[in-house]
């Protein structure tokens, strides 16, 4: 697919605002090309695995309360409770960790070692990563994550490194066009009290007027813009794509229309750790999402160069 580029290529502008570069061979970006189908649909099965896996945990491992049934989660949040697992104590204070949480909230505390730690941008890596080893570019695979941790692996930092091998980088946003200022500022009115913050309005005129968001060129700033209350029809040639929201605050991967979400911060016993919806951030059920309502709407995609 043709990428609709804004006048400029990667700029030594934009790739000092990281820290380090990546780059490419033409050799190594046309073997990504070439073997870009099997990669994504490896991704894509990971998602599902994730997917299958998560569900039946949660179905199998449920136990009676007075308030009624409560289950577990497979996978738990990383920074809620993964950096506690194995300390009592933290500079004095008793730290609660994963096993005691289980036997607190009434399950086995062995559930602990059948269980997994993750993360937004931990799903998106894995699933990544299983799809360049499955086509035998551990070494390009091996580049980008050095890259990647270098900022913080932060998700914008990863769409930086995926376009530098052949990745378009889109920037998303529901509004109507006609009315995307308006929409920009009463979203970040909105936001003035939450904890990440979108600075949509923001971001918006840089994309408009640079062609930039936060430290990444934009490849295409029309197609994934103006969807509204419906699935952008440009997402269903895709089986796997990544995808960031509020300068990279959140990550995720995504396969077709539907957004798979992994949380780090909720509860062991939240059905929604791990959640699939539709690519409708503005419409009734849709994601991204932080939380039911409190809703991620802008910022950028990495499609894949099929």
């Amino acid at each position: 697919m043709r990428f609709l580029l804004l006048a400029f290529a990667l700029s030594a502008t934009t790739q000092a605002a990281y820290k380090g570069s990546i780059n490419f061979s033409a050799q190594e970006i046309n073997n990504h090309k070439s073997s870009i189908e099997t990669l994504v649909e490896t991704s894509q099965r990971c998602l599902q695995r994730y997917k299958a896996e998560h569900e039946n945990f949660y179905k199998n491992n449920c136990i009676r309360t007075r308030r009624g049934t409560k289950c577990l989660s497979k996978f738990y949040g990383e920074r809620r409770y993964s950096k506690k697992r194995f300390s009592r104590r933290s500079d004095g204070k008793f730290l609660t960790y994963l096993p005691k949480e289980l036997k607190d909230e009434g399950f086995n505390p062995a559930l602990a070692n059948q269980m997994e730690a993750t993360s937004c941008v931990g799903l998106a890596l894995q699933c990544l990563k299983e799809g360049f080893q499955a086509t035998g570019q551990t070494t390009q695979w091996n580049k980008i994550m050095r890259f990647v941790r270098a900022n913080n692996v932060g998700g914008t930092g990863l769409q930086h490194a995926l376009q530098a091998i052949g990745w378009g980088v889109y920037y998303w946003n529901p509004a109507e066009p006609a009315y995307i200022q308006e929409a920009t500022r009463r979203w970040d009115q909105e936001e003035k009290n939450w904890q990440s913050k979108g600075w949509h309005n923001y971001r918006y005129n840089n994309v408009l007027r640079r062609g930039t968001y936060w430290y990444n060129n934009v490849d295409n700033a029309t197609d994934l813009v103006g969807f509204v209350k419906s699935v952008p029809t440009i997402l269903y040639s895709y089986p796997f794509w990544v995808g960031t929201a509020n300068t990279g605050y959140h990550v995720f991967p995504g396969t077709f229309e539907k957004v798979v979400e992994a949380h780090s911060t909720r509860h062991i016993t939240s059905k929604d750790n791990l959640e699939f919806s539709d690519f409708n951030p503005l419409g009734t059920g849709g994601g991204p999402r932080w939380t039911k309502t409190e809703k991620y709407r802008s910022g950028l995609i990495a499609l894949p160069p099929l």
